[in-house]
């Protein structure tokens, strides 16, 4: 896979993976560091609906909520200069090629878990076990959907450092 010629590009960054791995918090410090704006896809579908994405999730079923990811697909997808950060299940349910670059935040489970379990907010969020099994599900998919693989068991600065150096491949980041 090339990286792109460099961080001045017009091109969105994608960044896809499970909950936990940081998609939100590395889009917010990766804006400031490359002056995009960011959007959080699951921040963005509340603000729309006026709705926790549990109360989606409880309300109206998770089929609804994907059809709803979908329709935010369809609008930014032509932006340009935007770090989007998707929820967990977006690439799963929905093709987000095409939406920019995209960066595949891979940590292991166990990681990722012990950020999660003290949350009460994801929809998805059951038990060990049955986070364990969706966390499996979803890997191939992942790999798939992105064009780069990110590191996301490091630290907030260090993943952004990675995907900085494969941004701008020329600079000693």
């Amino acid at each position: 896979m090339m990286g792109i010629k460099s961080a001045s590009t017009k091109d969105n960054i994608i960044l896809i993976g499970f909950m936990g791995s940081g998609k939100s918090s590395i889009g917010e410090f990766l804006s400031r560091k490359i002056s995009y704006d960011f959007i959080d896809s699951d921040k963005k579908i509340s603000e729309i609906t006026k709705l926790s994405i549990s109360e989606i999730f409880h309300l109206y079923g998770e089929q609804y909520f994907r059809i709803l990811e979908k329709d935010f697909i369809t609008q930014y997808k032509n932006i340009k200069k935007h770090i989007i950060a998707t929820g967990g299940g977006m690439p799963i349910f929905n093709d987000v090629r095409g939406m920019g670059k995209i960066f595949f935040l891979k940590a292991d489970f166990e990681v990722l878990y012990h950020r999660i379990c003290n949350t009460n907010t994801r929809p998805l969020l059951q038990n060990k076990q049955k986070t364990y099994e969706i966390f499996m599900q979803r890997q191939e998919k992942y790999h798939q959907s992105s064009d780069y693989i990110i590191n996301a068991n490091q630290s907030i600065e260090k993943i952004t450092e990675d995907i900085l150096k494969i941004l701008n491949p020329s600079s000693d980041t």
